[in-house]
């Protein structure tokens, strides 16, 4: 196994999906009527949680694939188009982000504000918990799967970034920079999910063409 490969491919994967330069203005906008420290109470919490979270994925998406008897070829497919309705949305405006923002809004309490809708599904959603399940399966053997497990900390740890620093990058790119660069990042999304359902039907067509000649 490419273990440069893999990991390169797993970071940029992660990343593109978590975005955590196009996720600033909607952190900014549910946590600004908090004091600097709850601000930074609720940013650890809510890092912590998504990145807890998407490391159980990574290491029982194997476990997850058969408990439920789902070939990672099915899951590919399904996640790919998911990941692809995913980048349409960001690509249109994030009304799924914005939908998740309003509702966040309505929690006054520090803690709940951390876990919903920070950590879930902002962080942590469908497409990075699909990603990550895919990325585990194709994880061989035990240094992958550290590799995997190094990705997801370090995408996280950009997160954590830029909570910190989210005025100064707010201040740099502006609230149309963070935009663009969530439309951008949606592209690159879309087109890992394209990847995703392709690989899973070459998968399946190979199957079937060798299960006629046999």
């Amino acid at each position: 196994m490419d273990y440069i490969s893999y990991f390169v491919t797993a970071f940029t994967t992660i990343f593109v999906i978590v975005d955590p330069p196009g996720n600033i203005p909607f952190f900014i906008a549910l946590t600004e009527r908090f004091s600097e420290k709850e601000r930074d109470r609720v940013s650890k919490k809510s890092t912590l949680i998504a990145c807890a979270l998407l490391i159980i994925i990574a290491l029982s998406g194997d476990v997850l694939l058969k408990f439920f008897h789902i070939s990672i070829e099915s899951l590919k497919v399904a996640g790919g188009i998911l990941l692809f309705v995913i980048a349409i949305d960001i690509l249109l405006g994030g009304a799924r982000k914005e939908f998740y923002a309003k509702r966040g809004l309505k929690h006054i309490d520090v803690d709940s504000l951390a876990v919903f809708p920070i950590a879930l599904p902002l962080y942590t959603g469908p497409g990075a918990i699909t990603a990550t399940i895919v990325l585990s399966a194709e994880a061989s053997d035990i240094p992958s799967k550290i590799l995997l497990i190094v990705s997801i900390v370090l995408v996280y740890l950009i997160v954590r970034l830029t909570h910190v620093y989210s005025e100064v990058v707010i201040r740099v790119l502006g609230k149309s920079g963070s935009d663009i660069v969530a439309r951008v990042m949606a592209v690159f999304l879309a087109a890992i999910g394209v990847e995703y359902v392709f690989s899973g039907l070459e998968s399946e067509i190979a199957k079937i063409v060798e299960a006629v000649r046999t």
